[in-house]
């Protein structure tokens, strides 16, 4: 059934509708997260510090929000970040064993991440947006658990689709059809999703998941 569900996925990005599920899609269970309108079943964590930066890279001047204060907002049915403080978008429940599906667009230069299993909207399971990463946890990696065997990049200025499964200790990590890890770790068990904004314009959108036994 994995398998299966994984075929599924590897359908053109530009042939899916934007931000809705299929019959198909429902009748396996999967659950839409973003309605493309508002930010139901989200909310915007506290500041936190920046990540550390790659030498000379430096982030762009934020784009101010439509909202004051809102930090991230949804325009023409995408997921944006906004303004300062730098923080993340995390999900209102928690997950445990799950597929994801998410679709993000960032510039080359970007640094982001989705935190998966993030216990008490901290800490968790991030795959990486960033292409060098200053201790080797590239895009495609699963930061300071494990590094991809070669180099994986997301197409800059384009629409790249990571899809996550966590079951039990089994971590997968898939780019653009690409699976850039393979792995058991059982570090984290359950938590929220957490959508980081490192200063660097990203939008997300079809944003899926489908429990897990």
């Amino acid at each position: 059934m994995l398998l299966f569900s994984l075929l599924l996925w590897s359908a053109p990005l530009s042939s899916q509708t934007m931000n809705a599920l299929t019959a198909q899609e429902q009748a396996q269970g999967w659950q839409l997260l973003f309605d493309g309108k508002t930010l139901a079943g989200w909310h915007v964590s506290a500041s936190q510090p920046p990540a550390q930066s790659a030498p000379g890279q430096v982030g762009s001047t934020p784009k101010p929000c439509a909202t004051a204060g809102a930090h991230w907002e949804v325009v023409d049915g995408l997921l944006t970040p906004c303004g300062e403080p730098l923080g993340y978008l995390i999900s209102d429940r928690s997950y445990k064993n799950f597929m994801l599906s998410i679709e993000f667009k960032c510039a080359d230069d970007a640094n982001s991440g989705v935190f998966f299993r993030s216990p008490r909207e901290i800490g968790g399971y991030e795959v990486q947006i960033w292409k060098q990463q200053p201790a080797g946890y590239n895009t495609g990696a699963i930061v300071s658990t494990a590094k991809t065997a070669r180099e994986f990049r997301f197409k800059p200025d384009q629409w790249n689709r990571y899809e996550i499964t966590a079951d039990g200790d089994h971590l997968v990590v898939v780019l653009n059809g690409e699976t850039t890890l393979d792995i058991h770790d059982a570090t984290f068990s359950e938590g929220n999703l957490r959508l980081q904004y490192q200063q660097f314009p990203i939008a997300f959108r079809n944003i899926k998941l489908r429990p897990l036994p």
